[in-house]
């Protein structure tokens, strides 16, 4: 009996990303390779399993054929199976490098405490930590830059996984001195709406588009007087009494409080922190390090 040939887990790996991607560009970017080299890959695939995989057309997002969707999941099984076992058999004591990138804001909730524990589980791994801001950091997860990048989850690229690390309601800032939440037009500060950072998938800051939503909602004039990046930036005007921001309301500096509900300002939507992992990241490594973040993070 003839024997079946075996399938190639690079070249699996490749169309799960053309599937995720849909796009022939962006998969060869997520795989280090160039575009004609992942064309290749894929009629080599193609001619390993005797099917079409992916629908050829000009322009538009690539798509696959059901033979393709079909062998996707039965792809997405076989790299997570491989993963598992590396898992396995890797030693905690082999030297290694785990590439964090991680934003700014967040370092104080969780960093000198995983770090901590994660020098105890693996003492001869290396954590290279690398902060910004989530926008600047999250499109460097598709080039392999970071193994992971701690972000919030509207930074991440579409259809990225993600675990999630923390949630919480966005909430107004104002001064305790100064009550310059009941003015109209409410003057605020805001992140800015040109963010030279702001990745190709993202419409708006997060915080700045659910802050603009919600006050549009309900018809309450606004005036936008300052912008920042920063918190210590969005900060400032309210602590000096010139507007109010939207931030998670948490580890706030002296003078400054959270609107209570019933003040007249409107709700907000969620805040959510993740953490993305790169298609190439080093195992077991970045899964522990993963649930010790997880399991440090804290605004308290």
């Amino acid at each position: 009996m003839a024997q079946r040939p075996a399938l190639d887990l690079e070249l699996l790996r490749t169309l799960v990303c053309i599937a995720e991607e849909a796009s022939f560009t962006k998969a060869a970017e997520r795989v280090g390779r160039t575009q004609s080299a992942v064309t290749l890959q894929v009629q080599k695939l193609e001619g390993l399993v005797g099917q079409s995989l992916v629908v050829r057309s000009k322009g538009g997002p690539v798509e696959l054929t059901s033979q393709g969707r079909i062998l996707v999941e039965s792809a997405r099984s076989m790299l997570k199976l491989n993963d598992e076992a590396l898992r396995a058999v890797s030693s905690p004591d082999l030297p290694a490098t785990v590439r964090l990138g991680t934003s700014s804001g967040y370092i104080s909730c969780y960093l000198s405490d995983t770090l901590e524990r994660f020098r105890e589980a693996f003492p001869n791994a290396l954590v290279e930590v690398t902060e910004g801001y989530s926008c600047q950091l999250t499109p460097h997860i598709r080039d392999g830059m970071f193994d992971l990048v701690l972000c919030q989850a509207s930074s991440k690229p579409r259809n990225w996984p993600s675990t999630e690390i923390w949630r919480g309601p966005l909430r107004w800032v104002t001064s305790i001195e100064y009550p310059v939440h009941v003015q109209r037009p409410l003057p605020l500060c805001l992140t800015p709406g040109n963010c030279p950072w702001q990745p190709p998938w993202m419409d708006d800051c997060y915080w700045r588009g659910a802050t603009l939503r919600a006050l549009e909602q309900t018809g309450m004039p606004y005036r936008i007087v300052a912008s920042a990046v920063a918190l210590e930036g969005l900060y400032a005007p309210v602590a000096a009494g010139g507007a109010v921001t939207v931030t998670t309301g948490r580890r706030l500096p002296p003078g400054l409080r959270v609107v209570e509900d019933g003040e007249g300002l409107p709700s907000l939507p969620d805040d959510v922190v993740i953490v993305i992992k790169s298609r190439s990241a080093v195992q077991p490594y970045t899964d522990a390090l993963t649930e010790i973040i997880r399991s440090t993070f804290s605004f308290d």
